[in-house]
């Protein structure tokens, strides 16, 4: 008997399990690869890494008996309106959140800590499939196909959004992208889970990451020019009209464009037909808590420079 849908008493244990994995692959990584690897080492650790992220949907799917493709939404064929409305508000979202990170860099560093930052080999061909096509397919799996599928049948929507957005945030650990990557999770959960299709947030995802790559080869990736002091009027413009048009393009999203959200009732066993669990379980909320624990501890480590 195989499930075809997630519900809220998997939350906690499909984000245990791609905690635990994201743990044990960054030890053993690091014990074959090296701390310090570089070259094709450095892109092979990372694409593996990835791809044991994403690895974890599979397992939890197979360990749940729940049929991956159906409960990951993988099975729908996206509408093109979702995904256009998805580009154009990661777009703005980049603009915004460009000043905005660097704002908070600049405050942590005045606090005394390490300025926290992403560094990667100047390598295109690496970014793109490890930085972007990798992470677009594998981190959708877990946090939209699993995590925000989980989600989807509670009542209040914008607590659906804040939650998964702030579990793929602290996930990552990395304090140098924590807001924008808050904002971005809720928002290709509200994408996902609007146009019922896991493909919308793959390939909007992909359009973000790709974007931030290319626009590090340029001045305008540099911190330098996001710096309030240096570059006021640039950078207020670009946050004013990144702010706007994020918003916009959210208002013209949900103005033009059908929900499936809610629409049926997803939580219905394939042979039984009968609904399935909606209630988060007390086992379930201490996974989750211990899970995100590890999280906020790993920001913190990175935080601090640990």
């Amino acid at each position: 008997m195989y499930r075809l849908n997630y519900d809220k008493k998997d939350l906690g244990p499909s984000f245990m399990t791609a905690v635990t994995t994201m743990v044990v692959a960054s030890l053993a990584l690091g014990l074959i690869f090296g701390a310090q690897a570089s070259g094709w080492k450095f892109w092979l650790m990372q694409a593996l890494y990835t791809l044991l992220i994403g690895g974890s949907a599979i397992l939890y799917a197979a360990l749940t008996k729940t049929k991956v493709f159906v409960a990951t939404k993988l099975n729908i064929a996206p509408r093109y309106a979702h995904i256009l409305w998805g580009c154009l508000a990661v777009t703005c979202l980049i603009a915004c959140m460009m000043p905005i990170n660097n704002a908070l860099l600049d405050g942590i560093e005045a606090l005394g800590l390490k300025r926290p930052s992403v560094t990667l080999d100047d390598n295109i061909v690496g970014l793109l499939i490890v930085a972007c096509v990798l992470p677009a397919i594998c981190e959708e799996l877990v946090f939209r196909g699993t995590v925000a599928q989980c989600l989807s049948n509670g009542s209040n929507k914008l607590a659906t959004l804040a939650i998964s957005g702030a579990l793929f945030s602290v996930f990552h650990a990395n304090p140098a992208q924590t807001l924008h990557q808050f904002v971005l999770g809720a928002f290709l959960t509200l994408l996902v889970l609007r146009s019922g299709s896991l493909w919308a947030s793959v390939i909007v995802h992909l359009f973000n990451n790709t974007l931030v790559v290319l626009l590090s080869y340029t001045a305008i990736g540099s911190e330098e020019f996001w710096s309030f002091t240096t570059n006021t009027g640039v950078v207020v413009a670009c946050l004013v009209v990144g702010v706007v048009g994020f918003v916009a393009s959210v208002f013209g999203y949900l103005k033009t464009t059908k929900s499936v959200w809610n629409c049926c009732d997803q939580s219905v066993d394939e042979t039984s037909h009968t609904s399935s669990s909606t209630k988060i379980t007390p086992m379930s909320t201490v996974m989750l808590a211990v899970a995100v624990t590890v999280c906020v501890a790993l920001w913190v480590a990175g935080l601090f420079a640990l």
